[in-house]
């Protein structure tokens, strides 16, 4: 059987148009719905899909730059799977740009963050006020320590003069002397310096200890007028420690005490004038009773 005779079948009675139909395939009016109903190669669907994928992706990129981020719709793959299997190409265009700004408008707000107002910031607490320190528990007052009698002056003595025949009469109490060892010292005091610590020019240390005036005599300073066979200037400008020094000369004395207080001062003092001493008896006893009484 020769083709001919099988396509002359078939465009007379086998085909349910006959030759009308097979007249119009030939002018090419079907020729688009012919091609559509194709299947479409895969390497095309691939390439189709790659396109919108690139497209998406560089819209999202201009639209982050200029307005913010913009969400990439869910259903953009269905999109570009769509495209693939309608055979569509790149060079259809881009036909994922106005679905894709359509889904974004649709779908949330593409206001980008930035020109969100932020939050109102929250009103701090305000910071604890600090309490005032409780008043530490009140302690008693130490006492004051017992400042020394102030004895007035007698005989006509200035009140440094009864200072240091005060400071003389103490020394002769801690040395557990009798009173007539007090009356020796102050008789010998007063003849020496009138009661008064007296520097030296002769002795210049001597000027830089307090004094109650100066004196010429050789080398001799304070109360008795000691020399520096007697010690140290601070030790001889301390009343104090002048008197201890004289009562320890004067207890070395056997008998001294039924001795005349005249006596007694020489035989310690070794002065050019042993008589002097008396005339102050009276007075370095007054002196006595007024403060050891």
């Amino acid at each position: 059987m020769f083709s001919g005779t099988d396509d002359d079948q078939q465009l007379s009675g086998a085909h349910p148009h006959g030759p009308r139909h097979l007249r119009r395939s030939r002018r090419g009016r079907h020729a688009v719905p012919f091609r559509l109903r194709a299947p479409v190669p895969a390497g095309i669907r691939r390439y189709g899909v790659a396109a919108v994928a690139v497209a998406v992706m560089g819209l999202s990129t201009t639209l982050s730059s200029s307005a913010g981020p913009v969400a990439v719709p869910a259903d953009s793959a269905a999109f570009a799977a769509d495209a693939g299997n309608t055979g569509r190409s790149a060079a259809d265009g881009p036909a994922s740009r106005s679905r894709t700004r359509k889904t974004a408008d649709s779908t949330g707000d593409a206001t980008p963050p930035a020109a969100k107002a932020a939050p109102a910031p929250t009103k701090a607490a305000p910071a604890p006020t600090k309490a005032a320190p409780a008043p530490a528990a009140t302690q008693p007052a130490a006492p004051a320590a017992p400042s020394p009698t102030v004895h007035a002056p007698v005989g006509g003595l200035t009140q440094a003069e009864m200072n240091n025949a005060v400071a003389i009469i103490d020394v002769a109490r801690q040395l557990s002397l009798p009173r007539r060892a007090a009356v020796v010292g102050i008789a010998t005091a007063l003849q020496e310096s009138h009661l008064r610590n007296l520097a030296n020019p002769n002795v210049p240390q001597s000027l830089q200890h307090p004094n109650e005036g100066v004196g010429y005599d050789y080398d001799s300073v304070g109360l008795f007028q000691q020399r520096p066979s007697w010690g140290s200037v601070d030790q001889l400008m301390d009343p104090h420690e002048s008197a201890r020094r004289f009562f320890a000369a004067l207890a070395q004395i056997q008998g001294w005490e039924q001795q005349a207080v005249t006596i007694a001062a020489q035989m310690v003092q070794r002065s050019a004038y042993p008589d002097a001493y008396a005339k102050w008896e009276g007075l370095a006893q007054q002196i006595v009773d007024a403060v050891m009484r």
